[in-house]
């Protein structure tokens, strides 16, 4: 990225949906069980969506800021002073600091980061004892995306699922252990979210992080299961609204256009699948049409197991959302 780098052309808002099968997607910091609130609504922190794009985009050989080092556990200091050591960077503070971070650092174009240092030591390149303490300018960085809370968008079931382990607890033990997690009997999980492009000039975002966003969030939660709890994840819908530059306008909360009717009789909570119902996006589709001249594009990408009640409009474009990105 260079000092004329051209950021985000106009202000972008998208709806995202995944699902989950026997699975946990976001469990709570006590027991680990699905995170539900009073009225028995599961939902879905944002972190976990961002760690979810972010593990996609490390995959794909771009550098994070939110990481560990070399599979060790470290603060944001011990994350920074890593990558400016091996940057030949040591020296670099105030704006300029800000500045490499955000050239390097995809997560922090997108996210935003509080850039709270501590005080460091650590060794250069010749052996030496070295103390770094920076002051960045700024040190708190908007990130240029923002996300609402994921909410499963029906009455969905919790179970606990039980297993047993091929080893025994002791050496006398001839059988196994159980184990147990906790997780939904099926869950249709929305997001929605926006990135401003006023923030997105101090954040150095570009339209190519944008679209890079948009791949990351659909082959994240894909990804993800590689893990016992999260292997029933599928991205099932993803919609870019793309305004007009200048437009200082978005929807906020696309999820909540978003109806879910049953296709047989079954209650919401006995439903395992995508066959079990059907994506009633009229309300969605009306606001848009209100707000046409406002828009630029429409783009989406939708799983072939979801059905719809009505056909999407056909000035919708499809997202070539299946093409990777190549990385650095």
């Amino acid at each position: 990225m260079s000092d004329q780098i051209k950021t985000l052309s106009g202000r972008r808002e998208f709806l995202f949906l995944y699902d989950i099968k026997m699975g946990n997607p976001n469990g709570d910091p006590d027991e680990n069980r699905p995170r539900v609130l009073p009225d028995g609504t599961y939902y879905v922190t944002d972190v976990r969506l961002k760690r979810f794009s972010r593990d996609f985009l490390k995959s794909r050989k771009y550098e994070i800021l939110v990481d560990n080092i070399e599979g060790r556990t470290t603060n944001l200091t011990g994350r920074v002073v890593h990558y400016l050591a091996n940057n030949g960077k040591e020296k670099v503070d105030g704006q300029e600091l800000v500045k490499v971070l955000l050239d390097a650092f995809i997560d922090a174009r997108l996210f935003g980061s509080s850039l709270a240092f501590k005080e460091e030591k650590f060794k250069d390149d010749k052996g030496k004892d070295q103390t770094w303490k920076a002051k960045p300018v700024p040190k708190t960085l908007t990130g240029a995306v923002q996300l609402n809370m994921g909410e499963v968008l029906h009455r969905a079931e919790s179970v606990d699922i039980h297993g047993t382990s091929v080893f025994g607890s002791d050496e006398s033990k001839s059988q196994g252990t159980f184990t147990s997690y906790y997780g939904l009997r099926y869950a249709l999980i929305g997001f929605s979210g926006f990135a401003n492009e006023h923030s997105a000039e101090l954040s150095r975002l570009s339209d190519e992080d944008y679209e890079l966003l948009l791949k990351s969030l659909w082959h994240g939660v894909r990804s993800a299961g590689n893990t016992r709890t999260k292997v029933g994840q599928i991205p099932r819908l993803i919609l870019s609204i793309d305004y007009q530059p200048g437009e200082e306008f978005q929807f906020g909360r696309l999820h909540d256009y978003v109806k879910l009717l049953a296709t047989a009789e079954k209650e919401e909570k006995e439903w395992s699948s995508p066959d079990d119902y059907q994506l009633d996006l009229g309300k969605l589709v009306t606001r848009i049409n209100e707000q046409k001249g406002r828009i630029s594009t429409v783009r989406y990408a939708i799983s072939k197991d979801i059905g719809l009640t009505d056909p999407l409009p056909e000035y919708w474009e499809e997202l070539a959302i299946e093409d990777l990105p190549k990385g650095r």
